[in-house]
């Protein structure tokens, strides 16, 4: 009697368990069974656009940061189940080169996606290039794409005089901003349509991915690193013509003949540090210039840049003299207050090395005569790119913060009158080098004889 009982417990239990098990597996399926078929819509959606795009000779190709660092950590399997994206996942990032298609090509590719009942966004913005010559010419700057599931994202790329890739930020109403964060859209995803942005140009070739022809970059880094060293700030050109207005611009002769040599002084230091892989921003009257005239500051007599301690390579001074740049002198140490300036003719390369602090950043200066330190403080920035003379450079991100801790709230009036250890508000002093230390941290080099 007492085994039956404990037959029936068990074989009810046993029931119990597989009941369970079968409704969890049910649940499970359910869940697979919704996944798939979400996969296969957007996928449906996907190639629907992709396979239009080619029709209408708009090639597009991918630019998803989130695409490439899945190609480039995941598994083979995790790769066959997201291709384009994953379940997580509610935008997807393409890009198309400006001028390879007509606008009448981009309407048609447009109206072909909306005849198949898919949603379409379209954002425009002035063009920079024709803005700085006072033209307000909208260009078109992002496309969005939307089915039940997904948002495909187009961004346009013009070719810059730098030879770079921009493409234009729009900025959102806070509505449709919480709209898209309802939607399950990320900060990253906006910040590809929100934030302009400076990409090397790549080569782009011809692939297909689960079944779907579309077009991929071949130097994936590129994207890969977004947003880390693509952020873009334009020089503001209504600015610098309220400048001019007000105070003039300098057309003599001399100033034609500086910014001209200052703007080719500028260039090979650049081509140098590329080589070199060291980074550098325009730093001090070179990045006020920039800011406020987009230009360089005639009276100004010298080009200035900056470049975090941590980046400096004594490989500097060879590359810069062995160009026909010679160092001209050498203030400080690696470790503290360094400074180097090279000469050209008789214009003067100022190279100031920025060393951080957990709340500031700061740079040396040395006078020669005494041996007195000072150190100018700096708010903490960040680096973006732009675009200076048809020239690609980086500057402080925080530009204006950085441009009022060197030149104070008046920075927008031009002085003509400057002391380097007394002008600037953020200058203090920093003790003195101890006299042994001369030979070592103050060197005025002698020049290469003139020939």
């Amino acid at each position: 009697m007492q085994k039956c009982k404990l037959l029936s417990i068990a074989c009810c239990f046993s029931v119990c368990v597989l009941a369970v098990q079968v409704l969890i597996l049910k649940t499970l399926l359910q869940k697979e069974e919704k996944i798939e078929i979400g996969a296969d819509i957007s996928h449906e959606f996907i190639s629907t656009v992709l396979s239009l795009s080619f029709k209408h000779n708009v090639p597009l190709f991918i630019i998803d940061p989130k695409f490439f660092r899945r190609i480039h950590k995941a598994s083979e399997s995790d790769e066959e189940k997201c291709y384009f994206l994953c379940s997580s996942e509610k935008m997807l990032h393409l890009a198309t080169i400006g001028p390879v298609s007509s606008q009448l090509q981009k309407n048609a590719f447009i109206e072909a996606v909306e005849g198949d009942s898919y949603k379409v966004w379209q954002f425009s913005g002035p063009d920079p290039v024709l803005l700085q010559h006072g033209l307000n010419s909208p260009v078109p700057l992002h496309y969005l794409l939307s089915d039940k599931l997904i948002i495909i994202h187009i961004s346009i790329f013009y070719e810059r005089p730098s030879k770079f890739w921009w493409t234009g930020g729009y900025h959102f109403k806070s509505q449709d901003l919480r709209d898209f964060y309802i939607k399950g859209i990320t900060d990253e995803d906006l910040h590809l349509i929100t934030k302009p942005a400076a990409f090397e140009k790549v080569e782009i070739h011809s692939a297909t991915i689960n079944k779907v022809k579309v077009f991929v970059p071949v130097q994936q880094e590129v994207f890969l690193k977004y947003p880390s060293n693509t952020n873009f700030i334009e020089c503001n050109y209504t600015q610098a013509r309220k400048f001019h207005e007000t105070y003039g611009r300098d057309e003599s002769d001399s100033a034609e003949i500086f910014r001209s040599r200052a703007l080719k002084l500028l260039t090979k230091a650049t081509r140098l540090l590329d080589q070199l892989q060291v980074p550098f921003w325009l730093s001090s009257g070179t990045c006020l210039g920039f800011y406020r005239e987009c230009g360089f500051i005639s009276h100004s007599k010298d080009v200035d840049i900056g470049i975090w301690i941590k980046d400096y390579k004594p490989q500097i001074v060879a590359a810069f003299s062995t160009h026909d740049l010679p160092l001209t002198h050498s203030f400080g140490k690696v470790e503290d207050s360094l400074e180097l300036s090279f000469i050209d003719g008789e214009l003067k390369l100022d190279m100031f090395f920025f060393y951080e602090e957990d709340t500031y950043v700061w740079n040396g200066g040395t006078q020669a005569r005494t041996g007195k330190k000072f150190k100018y403080m700096f708010p903490k920035f960040h680096l973006c790119w732009t675009e200076f003379l048809e020239l690609k450079v980086r500057i402080p991100c925080e530009t204006e913060d950085y441009i009022k801790a060197n030149y104070g709230p008046k920075w927008f009036e031009p002085i003509k009158v400057w002391d380097w250890k007394a002008s600037p508000p953020n200058v203090l002093p920093n003790g003195q080098w101890p006299v042994e230390e001369w030979p070592e941290v103050i060197q005025l080099l002698p020049l290469p004889e003139q020939t």
